[in-house]
């Protein structure tokens, strides 16, 4: 199939008027993370394990909800059953734990609250240890859109190696072929949808390295280093690499890297407009269990929920004691 350019006039000429087009926003300021969610497109997210991927993609889709109305359909399953990724994203969008913490969680006005906004956004794919494939899963996902009749903006794969393969014979058993078809479906399905395909992947055994000072730790991963090779890098749009440094190291700049860091790596942005390249920095409230951004006065400034703000409510919320309750330090565990 090919097109004159008269067959695209029309979209040219309003592509000349208003130029390259955004994504919505994740919650955060272009000037303080070039990163945006565009219909019709993918992202493909790699990190080792416990880096924080998985739930700061969900905090994306928090924001997405409250800010633009997003619906999203989830399949998460190393993240837990069901309930626990419900009770994680209650979590994540109330700042207070879901499950009964020694009086730290939230209350049951705001649990109320919690469970009607996510029951309204989100939908969780639950197979029970039945096989799905990719086909499958976006097959399902027009299912659930049919069924509930609403639009879902995003779609999210977490980890790719949950899906179960399923080889051709023109894939000559080789698993690069197997990816590079299987991702070339992942964007055709984004652009006949309309929808937002994420995928979230592991990256491949990494070598740790060594500094001056004798520590040992694994660096920040590229995109090449995703599990199954530069496939990804090279059929996926936009990419993000995240990496949890470790505590106590000293960076380049000669500041110590804290324990609730967070570095976002946008290895890649396409199309041109929807993200720029660079290393972001994202902190971890460990009482919030949401991300936070500091200014140049050193301010934290949090994801813009306006709209949530103005028609959810919230009631302070009350200081814990993480001496009673616990630290956790798996940025891909919900620790309640």
């Amino acid at each position: 199939m090919y097109k004159r350019l008269n067959e695209v006039e029309t979209d040219l000429d309003v592509l000349r008027e208003n130029g390259v087009q955004k994504g919505q926003e994740v919650g955060f300021k272009w000037d303080m993370l070039p990163f945006t969610v565009l219909p019709g497109k993918t992202t493909y997210i790699g990190a080792a394990p416990a880096s924080g991927k998985t739930e700061i993609w969900f905090e994306f889709l928090i924001n997405l909800s409250c800010k633009y109305g997003w619906n999203h359909i989830i399949y998460s399953p190393e993240t837990g059953s069901a309930e626990e990724i419900y009770s994680e994203l209650c979590y994540k969008f109330i700042g207070k734990p879901f499950i009964k913490t020694n009086g730290y969680e939230m209350t049951e006005r705001e649990k109320l609250k919690a469970t009607y906004f996510i029951n309204e956004h989100f939908v969780v794919v639950d197979p029970v240890d039945e096989d799905l494939t990719i086909d499958m899963f976006y097959q399902l996902c027009d299912k659930i859109s049919e069924e509930t009749n609403k639009k879902y903006h995003t779609t999210t794969i977490d980890p790719f190696n949950e899906l179960t393969e399923e080889y051709v014979p023109s894939d000559l058993g080789r698993e690069d072929k197997y990816l590079s078809r299987i991702l070339g479906k992942v964007r055709k399905n984004a652009r006949k949808s309309g929808r937002h395909n994420c995928i979230i992947t592991h990256v491949r055994d990494q070598q740790v390295i060594q500094n001056k000072d004798g520590k040992r730790f694994f660096p920040m991963p590229t995109a090449r280093d995703m599990a199954g090779g530069q496939v990804w890098f090279r059929k996926g749009l936009n990419i993000l690499m995240i990496w949890r440094p470790p505590y106590g190291l000293v960076s380049e700049d000669g500041t110590m890297y804290e324990d609730n860091e967070v570095h976002i790596n946008i290895a890649k942005a396409k199309p041109k407009g929807t993200a720029k390249k660079g290393t972001y920095k994202l902190f971890l409230d460990l009482q919030r269990y949401q991300y936070y951004m500091l200014d140049y006065k050193g301010n934290r400034i949090y994801a813009d929920r306006s709209e949530h703000t103005q028609q959810y409510e919230l009631e302070p919320l009350k200081k814990a004691n993480f001496t009673e309750i616990g630290m956790n330090n798996n940025f891909d565990e919900c620790p309640f």
